[in-house]
């Protein structure tokens, strides 16, 4: 697992500005790129996109890791919009008798590291958030989206949360420790 493919997601959006997903990218890239992984970087905020060169970066990976905001408890548009062009029949998947036994990328691992202006003590409280009490349980369209791919092993999450309210002095170090962690 020496070749990882960030996918980042961050724009600006009512009071956020998609900083602080950039500057998690630049973490991940900086990081891990001192310990020997080869980094390539999907912006799929950028305004033009190459369906060939962004599946070629894909295919390419050993791990993807998503850096993104958690808009509407879900992706944000421009992640869904990379994944509806990228993610090609006979490219990164085949139909088969199995539902979803037919994904073809060969990364084995991804993570996901979202922001998000919830605070973890929201989890599992109230009404909107009752039935989410890991932020794993708004992630799952792309837990599931690469659980289809055939990318079944997922790295811990890391949730930086309270984003735009709360202190936000603990993440880069936090992000540093999670990532020297798994990787």
């Amino acid at each position: 697992m020496k070749k990882i493919l960030l996918v980042t997601a961050g724009y600006s959006i009512f009071d956020a500005k998609g900083q602080l997903n950039s500057f998690l990218s630049y973490l991940t890239d900086k990081t891990l790129s001192k310990r020997g992984y080869k980094i390539k970087v999907s912006d799929v905020t950028k305004i033009t996109l190459d369906r060939d060169r962004e599946l070629d970066k894909l295919l390419w990976a050993d791990a993807v890791i998503y850096i993104t905001p958690i808009m509407w408890f879900n992706m944000p548009a421009p992640l869904v919009q990379w994944l509806n062009e990228v993610l090609l029949y006979k490219k990164t998947f085949i139909i088969t008798d199995e539902y979803g036994e037919g994904g073809q990328v060969p990364a084995t691992h991804f993570m996901i590291v979202t922001t998000s202006n919830m605070k973890n003590s929201d989890l599992g409280k109230g009404f909107v958030l009752k039935n989410a009490t890991h932020i794993d349980d708004l992630l799952q369209p792309l837990i599931m989206t690469n659980h289809y791919l055939s990318i079944r092993n997922q790295i811990p999450t890391f949730h930086a949360d309270n984003v735009i309210s709360g202190d936000t002095s603990w993440i880069e170090s936090g992000y540093i420790k999670h990532l020297n962690k798994h990787f």
